[in-house]
């Protein structure tokens, strides 16, 4: 996707980051936290060639610990700590796949914002769940190296979740090991992207600053939290094949929310895609306007959806499942279809919202966008 639907992911959650930060400092001496971790991985796609190579990267974080924030959606999910990251990853001796041949792949230089999940604690031992985004330049792609098919552009965004073991060494400094996954794709702005999905372990420190005096804030934003209508319509790209060029869609949505708590909804409405330029069989367009799976005759698609939503803050994250109404499909296959939201509430009733629309495990486009709550 374009640079600026990226920087809207990596905005929403930096915000809330630096948010806590501020209301934190002024209600509290606060506890800040430095993380540093060494990580080995592998590429997971491939069958014989999946686990065969060796990525070694670094993680570099600074958190800011949750515990005295009274929100009760910090209560529900247990939420420890947000933080920044710094996520280097050296890609060169990742072994081909199919099509694509080793050593054509260079180095990952990142950014992302995470926020820390308590899973469990046996004794002074915490076991934490880390789910991150964010944006990262990879220095080798397709249109630098064409034997790269799986990054189709510089930009990429980040999907990161790791878990954590975090063991004290002393009051302050804990011995951290984990094992995590990491995902880069561009969300089908430019092809071909079948996008890296990477495993790994690590190890390493975290120093933590205890904080003389602690008391409790509270945050002073409530999204709309009983049941709602929702509205949200955007505009987002899917990329040519081999080309820097690509054709525009928008996306559209009007549901209902259930609301169950100040963490949960669950969300039920009609989802429709509107093609600028559906699929032209004609030689010479038939390449330029395939879209895989998307691939359309028509210039709408559309079908209902259901799914759940999880509000922290200012930010709701949510993933639906959708079954078609109508959709002439190239592959007639393709009955079924799923999505993925991040939406920044600028006010209780309206948000800034990037939703990935999905056919089995391929992305389709980025709809970039407005949510409004009725």
């Amino acid at each position: 996707m374009k640079r600026h639907t990226w920087i809207f992911f990596l905005f929403a959650l930096l915000t809330e980051t630096l948010y806590s930060y501020k209301a934190s400092a002024q209600n509290s001496d606060p506890a800040y936290i430095f993380e540093g971790r060494v990580v080995v991985g592998s590429h997971m796609i491939g069958g014989k060639d999946a686990l065969q190579d060796r990525l070694y990267g670094l993680d570099l974080s600074y958190n800011k610990d949750l515990s005295h924030l009274s929100d009760n959606w910090v209560k529900l999910a247990r939420a420890s700590a947000v933080g920044i990251s710094f996520i280097f990853r050296d890609l060169q001796d990742l072994k081909g796949h199919e099509d694509t041949s080793a050593n054509s792949f260079g180095q990952a230089y990142g950014v992302s914002a995470h926020i820390d999940f308590r899973l469990l604690k046996a004794g002074e031992t915490t076991f934490t769940l880390r789910p991150a985004v964010g944006l990262s330049y990879l220095t080798k792609t397709f249109f630098t190296n064409r034997n790269n098919r799986f990054i189709g552009s510089h930009l990429n965004e980040i999907l990161k979740l790791d878990l954590l073991m975090q063991m004290p060494v002393s009051p302050k400094v804990d011995l951290t090991v984990g094992a995590g996954f990491l995902h880069y794709s561009n969300g089908g702005y430019s092809i071909p992207n079948a996008g890296l999905n990477v495993v790994s372990v690590s190890t390493g420190f975290r120093f933590k600053r205890i904080p003389l005096e602690k008391k409790e804030y509270h945050s002073n934003f409530h999204q709309l939290n009983r049941n709602n209508f929702e509205l949200n319509l955007g505009i987002g790209r899917r990329g040519i094949s081999e080309s820097r060029k690509g054709l525009l869609k928008s996306g559209f949505y009007a549901g209902y929310n259930f609301f169950l708590n100040d963490l949960i909804s669950f969300k039920s409405g009609f989802d429709a895609v509107y093609y600028y330029t559906p699929f032209d069989p004609a030689p010479g367009r038939s390449i330029e306007t395939y879209q895989k799976y998307a691939t359309s005759y028509d210039k709408w698609r559309a079908g209902v959806s259901v799914g759940p939503e999880m509000t922290i803050w200012r930010l709701a994250l949510n993933a639906q499942v959708g079954k078609y109404l109508h959709y002439n499909s190239f592959h007639k296959k393709i009955k079924w279809f799923w999505t993925s939201g991040l939406t920044y509430y600028v006010a209780p009733r309206v948000g800034l919202q990037a939703k990935t629309y999905f056919h089995v495990g391929q992305a389709d486009f980025i709809n970039y966008g407005l949510v409004f709550k009725l």
